[in-house]
């Protein structure tokens, strides 16, 4: 799929000072990232998928996570993708 350069204001989803997304997937406005979280029995893996778009009234770029009906065929694909990439770091870490 395409990949998108637009502006994104922070979504404020780093819950721990330093955590950053294992994988970004992108088409047009839509992303959708990956986030590791330790656990005791390993890590985890949470995502979560925004929609960027240009306020039209302030010419700011801001984020959503709400998606149009011809978003979701786009969500569904870049979260085949995200489950793609969990499962390989998932076999992975069973390697180690």
């Amino acid at each position: 799929m395409a990949q998108s350069n637009a502006q994104r204001t922070d979504t404020g989803e780093e819950t721990q000072p330093g955590n950053r997304p294992v994988a970004k997937f992108k088409h047009g406005g839509i992303e959708l990232s990956v986030w590791p979280n330790q656990a005791e029995s390993g890590t985890m893996y949470n995502t979560t998928i925004t929609n960027s778009y240009k306020d039209d009234k302030s010419g700011d770029w801001k984020t959503s996570a709400s998606f149009s009906p011809t978003d979701l065929l786009v969500v569904g694909e870049l979260a085949r993708q995200a489950f793609a990439k969990i499962t390989e770091l998932k076999q992975q870490a069973r390697v180690r």
